[in-house]
């Protein structure tokens, strides 16, 4: 009797294995063969995401699960002979409110910006090689958020109350090394004052105002092989990896003025 219900036992036991109602265990082969092919990389090549690429040499996401998610999914995509493949991901943080809702993409807001952007500059404490334009931050940088000629662009002299120090921020460890996402600034789009400004990819790895902020090596990594037009895809899952024949209007463009009181 002992023996019979030890056979009992374990057939029971192989009846419930996770993997298989039917008692087949999931075969581990299948299911890591599958995981690749549902990465933004493998998304992007099946025409799966709902903001343009513009055919950029590498394209890094940035996404989080939901609206008012302040975490982060980072992947770095390099185009080949066969499409877009992964390099590497990281996590990371966006802005303190989440990603953006269509409109809403104003100062002092906490949100980050959602779409598809360009990356042309970076800044840092020394450049780590890379091809784009770059800003070595001295005791004088400043990056504009005064209503103006220097609104969101890099420059240097004492700055006004809303300018960013850069000096400041990079020995806090935020600005040790940082690429500029082209929101609401040329070349992506019209600069509108009031629509927020100095959004970067950057070190620091915690939550922001706006920016996108993970690790050292990775932003390193990031800035070592990007050229002038590699681009950024960043906002919540559902809406960026939406096919784009269904997505909604990309947001990424600012609206004509900021609402009343900004």
């Amino acid at each position: 009797m002992a023996v019979l219900a030890l056979l009992a036992m374990l057939l029971l036991v192989d009846v419930l294995r996770p993997g298989g109602g039917n008692g087949v265990p999931a075969e581990k082969g299948t299911v890591q063969a599958a995981l690749p092919e549902a990465g933004p990389c493998a998304r992007l090549n099946a025409g799966q995401v709902a903001y343009p690429a513009h055919g950029a040499r590498r394209v890094t996401f940035a996404t989080a699960a939901a609206y008012g998610e302040s975490r982060v999914l980072i992947t770095g995509c390099a185009r080949t002979a066969r499409g877009y493949i992964q390099e590497w991901q990281a996590t990371g943080f966006a802005g303190v409110s989440g990603f953006a809702p269509p409109g809403q993409m104003w100062e002092d807001t906490g949100y980050s910006p959602v779409g598809s952007f360009t990356f042309t500059e970076a800044l840092g404490r020394a450049d780590p090689g890379t091809a784009l334009e770059y800003h070595t931050i001295n005791r004088r940088s400043r990056w504009g958020g005064e209503h103006g000629p220097t609104y969101n662009q890099y420059f240097e002299g004492r700055g006004g109350r809303a300018d960013e120090n850069l000096w400041h921020y990079m020995r806090q460890g935020h600005y040790e090394q940082a690429a500029v996402i082209n929101w609401n600034r040329e070349p992506d789009m019209p600069t509108v004052q009031g629509a927020s400004y100095a959004i970067f990819l950057h070190t620091g790895n915690s939550v922001t105002v706006g920016c996108i902020s993970t690790d050292l090596d990775t932003v390193t990594t990031l800035l070592r092989t990007a050229v002038p037009g590699d681009r950024i895809i960043m906002g919540v899952e559902p809406d960026v990896f939406a096919a784009p024949a269904t997505a909604a209007t990309n947001p990424a463009t600012p609206p004509p003025s900021p609402p009343a009181g900004l």
